[in-house]
């Protein structure tokens, strides 16, 4: 399996692909890479169980334009499973609907923090999901570098997952950070985070030769495996995860 798990491909939803057309090629892009397992996961802003209602509609009418396209087109697809990045805007866990945003077929959820400074009132509304039966899995966790270092321990605590996009790896700006996040068995999941076909297209490719170089092809292995289990609703514990160092630096 290759999977990406975090996407932006349905047409003329969120601020993803714009039309059929781009979906569609950004999809070919991914597979012309080897991605067999793409993770749709269009951008969730809850306050209610109504805006979940109205998102779930949306985002299956847009699923039937996309299939739609490609049966008419000839084009193949890859399994698609549909997801959603949830933003946390609330203490998600009083919303009757919010397990219906988990990926499809699994208790997984692609989560992504605040943008602002983090609050302990942040990390108690990831604890209380966790303890509803919701797993997250934080999205882009490279962006958070600024928050405090207290608040981000204590959400690793929480037994969460942690996705990257796929671009930040070789960015000069996150170099330092992957290694030690590798190296305190803290990257779990990769996803390209493809919203188009030029600022921010597929780029997987990219992420895999970088990992294999740097951190040794059984590391690329362990990511892949871990989508693999995710996927499958399996139960990806601490058990599981390794931690992986730089080569040539560590031994």
């Amino acid at each position: 399996m290759k999977a990406d798990f975090h996407s932006h491909i349905l047409p003329g939803f969120d601020d993803g692909a714009a039309n059929t057309d781009t979906a569609l090629k950004m999809i070919n892009m991914s597979m012309d890479m080897g991605v067999d397992h793409i993770v749709s996961t269009s951008h969730c802003y809850p306050y209610s169980d109504r805006d979940i209602a109205e998102f779930l509609d949306e985002r299956a009418a847009a699923f039937s334009r996309l299939r739609e396209a490609a049966e008419q087109s000839g084009t193949r697809l890859p399994e698609i499973r549909l997801g959603s990045e949830v933003h946390l805007t609330c203490d998600l866990t009083r919303l009757k609907l919010i397990k219906s945003l988990c990926v499809e077929g699994t208790k997984y959820m692609l989560l992504e923090m605040p943008s602002s400074n983090w609050t302990d009132n942040v990390i108690d509304i990831v604890y209380k999901l966790t303890i509803s039966g919701v797993k997250p899995i934080i999205a882009h966790m490279e962006r958070n570098l600024g928050q405090k270092k207290e608040l981000v321990e204590a959400l690793c605590d929480l037994d969460v997952l942690i996705q990257i996009n796929a671009s930040s790896f070789g960015a000069p700006q996150f170099k330092k950070y992957i290694d030690r996040m590798f190296g305190q068995s803290l990257i779990h999941i990769i996803g390209t985070d493809m919203h188009n076909l030029d600022t921010r297209r597929p780029d997987m490719n990219k992420a895999e030769k970088y990992i294999r170089r740097r951190y040794g092809d059984e590391c690329w292995s362990y990511l892949m495996n871990n989508a693999e289990t995710v996927l499958s609703g399996r139960e990806l514990s601490y058990r599981m995860l390794k931690s992986f160092k730089k080569k040539g630096i560590f031994g």
